[in-house]
């Protein structure tokens, strides 16, 4: 069984840092889901935020799933080419 985090709808410099641990109380729990669906605004920190969570699910020994990508988001993750880096489903 997994979790599932629904992104906000803002998700640029402006309120990352204020997300950054917003997930780690669900890893030590469980697998976690990210569910992007709702997002309407970000910007390049977002993929930066992405990977911080990553690495805490990866210290926190639990997999870690983005669901529901806009395209725009998908973009910036292959521009900066971390998409091996994230488990990103379809």
């Amino acid at each position: 069984m997994s979790l599932t985090y629904q992104a906000p709808a803002q998700l640029s410099s402006q309120h990352s840092g204020q997300l950054l641990g917003v997930l780690d109380t669900m890893l030590q729990q469980d697998d976690t889901l990210v569910d992007f669906s709702q997002l309407l605004e970000l910007d390049s920190s977002t993929v930066a935020l992405l990977l911080e969570w990553q690495r805490r699910a990866q210290r926190a020994q639990r997999k870690l799933t983005f669901i529901a990508l806009p395209e725009t988001l998908k973009q910036l993750i292959q521009v900066y080419g971390v998409q091996d880096l994230l488990q990103i489903k379809p």
